[in-house]
């Protein structure tokens, strides 16, 4: 335990405590900094066999260490642990194959982050909960077995130029009313989603490159919100955006292409304001909705997608307003099986199966409706003779 104010501790000093007693305690940590104790800790490693208590625990008020070039590895719990109001600087430290997280923020912490390797653990990379906070920048986080980054509770950190990636779940996991600014960042080549956001979280991603992912891009779900904003997101496996299940995110002025899949697909009751982005080159739909969805598309440029460029069916709804669809293989848009949603004021033109297709029970309300095709102004609505 590191009570004095100042103090230095460096290299090639080692900790290396063990847990040989069957008893257990409620709090045995490698290194223990407490209140208004501001040591510096430098070129240390430290280990830990304690199956309780974390390697490095950083609390209370006051409690503001210095810790840089360190090497917090190979421990049975948690690697760095920062609660109760503590701060501190972090820097250019290694963490990795800890049992839980290599790094916990909670109850209020608000640490520094810079220039970490956070790296295979066995649990998630980051995990900030319960009213947690800190700034992460320039941090590597990769191939930890659940996300990289975790957001729960109330925690609202911000992560700023990190890389994201290889993760064996997702790249970040916003959950349980997390929020969290994450921007600047890339996030790549994780084995499910590279965001996810659920159970009425609100976090900001905005000006991140997003992509080839194993599965989708950024994915909410289950009454997720969200603000997703002027991100890159592209070459992923599954849609670009996923939103489902009651999800209500803002989705703007993105660009959202070269996908496997469609570009943004809203389905079961999912809803949204989706605007100004920009769609293309996806292999299937530029946007899809479905079962029940209601979101509104505005002002968005969906363009040279390699089949429909916007998909209602199977009681999808919606707004679809002040649109440019452009230059798809199949029609520009497609209505079917029971949707009805509001089209208006939108530009449609290069569809090679034209600019509108209705079939199979599709319905539509057209409001100063345009479709362009050789500077010619037309309503191009397909009937199939079923």
């Amino acid at each position: 335990s590191c009570c004095t104010q100042k103090a230095f501790i460096g290299g090639p000093d080692s900790f290396n405590p063990d847990d040989k007693s069957a008893q257990h305690h409620n709090a045995h940590h490698c290194l223990e900094i407490t209140v208004n104790c501001s040591p510096n800790i430098d070129h240390c490693i430290i280990r830990s066999t304690c199956t309780v208590g974390s390697a490095v625990c950083v609390s209370g008020q006051g409690a503001c260490p210095t810790i840089k070039h360190c090497n917090i590895s190979d421990c049975e719990n948690v690697g760095l642990y920062i609660t109760d109001h503590a701060q501190g600087i972090y820097e250019d430290n290694e963490i990795s194959n800890n049992a839980l997280a290599g790094i916990w923020v909670k109850n209020h912490g608000n640490p520094i982050i810079r220039r970490n390797h956070i790296h295979h653990g066995r649990d998630v990379g980051v995990f900030t909960f319960d009213h947690g906070m800190g700034y992460f920048e320039n941090c590597n986080i990769h191939r930890n077995r659940i996300a990289g980054f975790e957001v729960k509770a109330y925690a609202n950190p911000t992560v700023v130029r990190c890389e994201i990636h290889h993760g064996q779940t997702g790249g970040i996991y916003v959950h349980e009313k997390g929020r969290g600014q994450f921007i600047e960042n890339k996030i790549y080549a994780n084995n499910f989603a590279g965001v996810w956001i659920t159970s009425n979280s609100d976090p900001t991603i905005r000006g991140n490159a997003i992509f080839n992912g194993n599965q989708g891009g950024v994915y909410i779900f289950g009454d997720g919100r969200g603000l997703i904003e002027n991100n890159d997101i592209y070459g992923n496996a599954l849609a670009g955006i996923q939103i489902r299940t009651n999800s209500c995110p803002i989705v703007r002025h993105n660009k959202i292409h070269d996908g496997q899949h469609g570009g943004i697909y809203v389905h079961e009751k999912g809803q949204g304001v989706i605007e100004e982005n920009e769609v293309y080159s996806n292999t299937l739909a530029g946007v899809w909705v479905t079962t029940g969805s209601t979101p509104v598309l505005r002002k968005n440029r969906i363009h040279s997608g390699k089949q429909v460029g916007v998909y209602f069916y199977d009681n999808g709804h919606g707004v679809l307003e002040d649109n440019d669809i452009y230059n798809h293989m199949y029609s520009g848009v497609q209505i079917r099986t029971g949707s009805n949603p509001k089209i208006r004021r939108n530009k449609i033109w290069g569809g090679q199966n034209g600019g509108i297709l209705v079939y199979n029970s599709g319905l539509y309300s057209v409001f100063c409706f345009i479709c362009l095709l050789c500077g010619v102004h037309y309503l191009n609505v397909s009937y199939p003779a079923d």
